[in-house]
């Protein structure tokens, strides 16, 4: 394998698929505090709404593909890092108290994370990047 010379400074976004986008962007925004900075229209319909966060520019994309949004039901295809322990902490407070599905927070292999259900049953999950353990299965 060759050494690879060019380097990445970050992840420019990432496209969550959604059965409706409408009520996916309502979630975003409520539950993680997401806020619309595109919505693109195909043929008069919306087909993919832009969404960042203040707090990091982490930009997810939401994309009408409800056979996709299916297929990754119970899947975590994303994992938003928090500051720390307690910072996940606060986030799992901040879903009991909305009323919103997550799991309990939990040791993961580079840190503490939780799990989110998003409308269409994929997990987000929050992850901290403290205390690394690699003994946790």
């Amino acid at each position: 394998m060759s050494v690879v010379d060019p380097t990445f400074v970050g992840v420019h976004h990432v496209v969550v698929p959604v059965t409706d986008i409408e009520r996916s962007r309502d979630w975003y925004e409520a539950v993680l505090g997401f806020r619309t900075v595109v919505d693109e229209e195909v043929e008069d319909r919306l087909a993919e709404v832009t969404l960042e966060h203040p707090t990091g520019g982490i930009v997810v994309c939401l994309s009408a593909a409800p056979e996709r949004a299916h297929a990754l039901a119970g899947f975590s295809p994303v994992s938003l890092t928090v500051a720390s322990e307690s910072e996940l902490a606060r986030w799992e407070n901040h879903f009991t108290t909305i009323g919103v599905q997550h799991s309990k927070s939990r040791d993961a292999h580079l840190g503490w994370a939780l799990d989110v259900t998003d409308p269409d049953g994929i997990l987000i999950q929050l992850h901290t990047r403290e205390g690394v353990s690699a003994d946790v299965g």
